[in-house]
């Protein structure tokens, strides 16, 4: 195999014209220079220099050789340079998802945040439902998400780094009878006609499995792809939606009040990535970065992934 040092040598003799200034050069002597030649050549199977007296020139091999290794050589700088740029955060890109409530959980801060810290580095956002999040960072279509998640989905071959947890409310209507109560029952709801997000959102699957503990199907539903339109439904008084506090009070519709379940349902939401992020510096910023927002936004929120 031709080795870069070979490259080097034959591409000063080219560039001088002279073993003896070209060794000069390298900062090698004359006969270790001539000897490495003389190798290649053999190696080869085809002289590379022609001598005549005290200069070199370079045969119609020794040529295209020459022309060839200063392309090789300059490729390899380049690469060099460019894994630099991306261990130093100056190129490099990252696949992000998350969910559509991202505004209520200031993710669009701490984004923005962060490409502010590294604004070299290419930002590709994709928001959907946890469960479509999940199957793409799996896929390979994501490098993390920031997604619902229940115990059962999570995975040995990927990190789920608590974000965000937080109570579901049910959200009605101001003039909805069941706001007389203080906390509303699962065997209430199921007698309500439930606004509920699409399969897509683990949310839908969070409320459906704990009105399944009352052994009472819900008396009716209907679905909606994002929970402002859901809330939105509420608001018209047109059956209960479900959200967290901090979602509500984002969207703040101005006819919906919330009522805690009773038992208490909870949502939590993590930031996913596949394990190994070292080899990844762009990923392993990101990670880094989330866990300090997370400590300075929920301080009793452990950053520690399990």
């Amino acid at each position: 195999m031709i080795t870069h040092i070979q490259m080097e040598y034959m591409l000063a003799v080219a560039h001088t014209g002279n073993i003896t200034k070209a060794a000069q050069l390298l900062h090698i002597s004359q006969p270790s220079l001539s000897n490495q030649i003389i190798a290649l050549e053999k190696q080869l199977g085809i002289p590379l220099l022609e001598r005549r007296r005290k200069r070199v020139y370079l045969t119609d091999a020794g040529r295209y050789f020459a022309i060839q290794a200063q392309k090789i050589l300059a490729q390899d700088r380049n690469l060099e340079y460019a894994m630099q740029e991306f261990a130093q955060l100056q190129n490099g890109s990252l696949r992000l998802g998350l969910l559509p409530i991202l505004c209520p959980l200031q993710l669009p801060e701490s984004i923005a945040d962060f490409q502010r810290h590294y604004p070299q580095i290419r930002l590709t956002l994709t928001v959907d439902g946890s469960r479509q999040l999940q199957e793409k960072l799996i896929t390979d279509d994501l490098d993390a998400i920031i997604a619902i998640l229940q115990e059962k989905d999570q995975r040995e071959d990927l990190v789920c780094l608590p974000f965000n947890t937080s109570s579901i409310c049910a959200a009605l209507h101001e003039q909805h009878p069941l706001t007389s109560f203080p906390a509303l029952t699962l065997n209430q709801l199921t007698q309500e006609t439930l606004i509920l997000s699409n399969d897509s959102f683990v949310l839908q699957h969070i409320i459906l499995e704990s009105i399944k503990t009352t052994g009472q199907p819900p008396k009716s539903s209907m679905t909606c792809s994002q929970i402002e339109s859901c809330l939105a439904l509420a608001d018209k008084n047109m059956g209960i939606a479900f959200c967290s506090p901090d979602v509500a009070a984002y969207y703040h519709f101005p006819h919906i009040v919330l009522r805690p379940i009773q038992p208490s349902i909870t949502r939590s939401v993590y930031l996913v990535y596949r394990k190994n992020p070292l080899y990844f510096p762009v990923l392993n910023a990101f990670i880094q970065h989330i866990k300090t927002f997370i400590e300075k936004s929920n301080p009793f929120l452990s950053p520690n992934p399990h």
